[in-house]
């Protein structure tokens, strides 16, 4: 899935029962690194959102 100039994708995983969202793109790591954490947390989330980045969630896939 390709995003686009105004989109970060990011992927939630539950943690000892918190959700985590670690992120997959290249922009969301960017932002990460400026955050100085591996995840991006909900503050974060809603300041990038301020900026006028639309969050996309990954979806996961079956592995059966």
């Amino acid at each position: 899935m390709l995003e686009q100039d105004n989109e970060i994708l990011i992927h939630i995983r539950n943690v000892y029962g918190e959700d985590k969202a670690y992120p997959v793109c290249e922009r969301a790591k960017l932002f990460a690194d400026i955050a100085g954490t591996k995840t991006l947390r909900p503050a974060d989330l809603n300041c990038i959102q301020k900026l006028g980045y639309k969050i996309v969630l990954k979806q996961q896939e079956w592995r059966g």
